[in-house]
Order: structure tokens, then C-alpha cells, then sequence
């Protein structure tokens, strides 16, 4: 087996530019790193663009000339959604088409865009409608044949989500500790601070309960029909550990798409904090295949 994440597993600390980008439904929050061509990073249904930072930290460090994009999805992170909102597959990927526009108003949307659990579905979603994306890294990606929990249907209730909602909310940190300690698996344990960055943003009873809504529209057979269906280079990582994405559904997922894939025997559901440097270097392998005109 491998070892598990050691300290040279984490990237130096990068400076970073902040943006909150207006669209029809909110406010986005967006932090940019570094400059260049722009790559897309995609966070998972409950996280937000920490997931994705030292990954993106660790990539404009050794690879000048890109930029990253780490958007907080609406709903989630620093990102103010107007009340009454959907958040289906289709949302999400409307929703950050609108982004991309405001973010690159003459052009230039990414090329290479990186997704994590859910974030790998919106991805594909948007690849399937967006051109110009060209390369794909899908890190413990939600398939079409991941199993929806029948508990969240109850979910479809507003009664219900703002009961919910509002018992979630004080115990965040709780849940937080014990969602982060099941999904790293056994060869990780996140630090407080880590529990605390992604638990923090559901301390608040509205949007615990804007959760409550964002877990009741996740679908991944949504997925289905909306997958690209033209080549692209892709990459998929998982953790034989994920407790929530079963191997052989990255495997299936890879064998349709054509591409690698690459497993982690100790990986849990949460790749981009256990192994950004080698997330990091298996991105620059897909920037180094695409050419500024492709």
C-alpha cells in the first residue's frame, strides 16, 4: 500500500485575487490564482473552492501561465443565492456558463476544467454544452450509476428542509467533524482548521437550510444524456477507500470516457486535501496536451 499524505504532499501558500462575479441568480465568490490561460475547478455538492486550493496552489506554483479559477458554486462557500432557488445538474451548469461569460467576457473560457465528486458531474455537464473545454481531471467523480440515498427524497419537502435546516445549523461543527472523518478514510484525519473551513459556511440556519435544497435537487442520473460526445483528454483519480464513490464506478465511468485512471489505494472521498501535489502534477500532465489554438 501506499503511505498516507505527508507534509511534502502540501503545496506553499499562493497569493490570491478574490472576485464576487453577479449573475441572474446571486453572487458568485471566485478566487483567482496565479496568471495565464484559465483552468475551471469544480467543487463537490456540499463543499466549496477550498476543496480545490492546494491542488490549484501547487500548479501555478510550478506551471507559470495559468490561471486558476476556484469558484464558491451558488448556495455554498462565500456565494449569496437569491431565495427559492433550484440547484438540478443543469442549474449548476448554467449558472457557471455565467460565470465563465462575466469572468471572460471577450472569450478565453477554460480549456481544462478539474471537478471533484459532484463538481466531476458539472464538469462533464459542461463539456458536454462548452466547445472549448478540451481537457477533463475528475477526481472521485459522481457517475450516472451512483446511487441517490433514498433519505434525501424526503428532502423534497420544504416543511421538511427548513426543520432540517434549522437543526443542522447549530450542530455544523459536529457533522462536519464526522462527514470529514468518514470520507478521508483511514490513512487521513483532517485537521480542526479543515473541519472548521467547510463546516463554518452551514452555522447559518438560511443557508443550512439552501442545503437542505441543494441536497434534495442532486440527481446523478441527470448525468445521463448529458455527457460530451466528442474526444476529450481526461483523467479520473479515486480512492480505493472513497466510502462514497465505489472504484468500479470510476473505472466505468473512465472506460466511457476513454481516459486513465488512476487509484489510490489509501485515497478516501476527499483526493484534493490528502494528495494535491500529485492531483496538481496529473493536471500539468493535461495542461502540457493542450496547445493554445486546440
Amino acid at each position: 500500500m501506499s503511505p498516507g499524505p505527508t507534509a511534502a504532499d502540501r503545496p506553499d501558500q499562493e497569493t490570491c485575487l478574490v472576485r464576487d462575479v453577479e449573475i441572474g441568480d446571486g453572487t458568485v465568490r471566485v478566487t483567482i490564482l496565479g496568471e495565464g490561460r484559465p483552468v475551471l475547478f469544480l467543487h463537490g455538492v456540499s463543499a466549496h473552492g477550498r476543496a480545490w486550493r492546494s491542488v490549484a496552489e501547487a500548479f501555478v506554483a510550478e506551471h507559470p501561465g495559468w490561471m486558476c479559477w476556484l469558484p464558491d458554486l451558488l448556495g455554498r462557500g462565500a456565494s449569496e443565492a437569491s431565495p427559492g432557488l433550484s440547484y438540478t445538474l443543469d442549474d449548476e451548469v448554467r449558472r457557471i456558463r455565467e460565470v465563465i461569460r462575466a469572468l471572460a467576457p471577450h472569450g478565453g473560457a477554460p480549456r481544462l476544467v478539474a471537478g471533484h465528486s459532484q463538481g466531476a458531474a458539472v464538469a462533464l455537464a459542461l463539456a458536454g454544452v462548452e466547445p472549448a473545454v478540451r481537457g477533463l481531471l475528475l477526481a472521485n467523480p459522481v457517475a450516472t450509476d451512483i446511487r441517490r440515498p433514498p433519505v434525501l427524497g424526503l428532502l423534497g419537502s420544504e416543511p421538511v428542509r427548513r426543520a432540517v435546516g434549522n437543526m443542522f445549523a447549530p450542530l455544523h461543527g459536529h457533522i462536519g467533524r464526522l462527514v470529514l472523518m468518514r470520507a478521508g478514510g483511514p490513512a487521513f484525519r483532517a485537521p480542526p482548521a479543515l473541519v472548521e473551513a467547510y463546516a463554518r459556511p452551514w452555522a447559518d440556519p438560511a443557508r443550512a437550510r439552501t442545503l437542505m435544497r441543494i441536497l434534495a435537487d442532486w440527481r446523478p442520473a441527470d448525468l445521463e444524456g448529458r455527457m460530451p460526445d466528442r474526444p476529450l483528454a481526461a483523467h479520473v483519480v479515486t480512492g480505493a477507500r472513497d466510502p462514497r464513490i465505489p472504484v468500479v464506478a470510476a473505472r466505468g465511468l473512465a472506460a466511457r470516457l476513454g481516459c486513465d485512471i488512476t487509484v489510490y489505494p489509501d485515497g478516501g472521498h476527499v483526493l484534493t486535501e490528502q494528495y494535491p501535489r500529485r492531483l496538481a502534477r496529473l493536471l500539468a500532465e493535461l495542461a502540457a496536451g493542450l496547445t493554445p489554438g486546440c
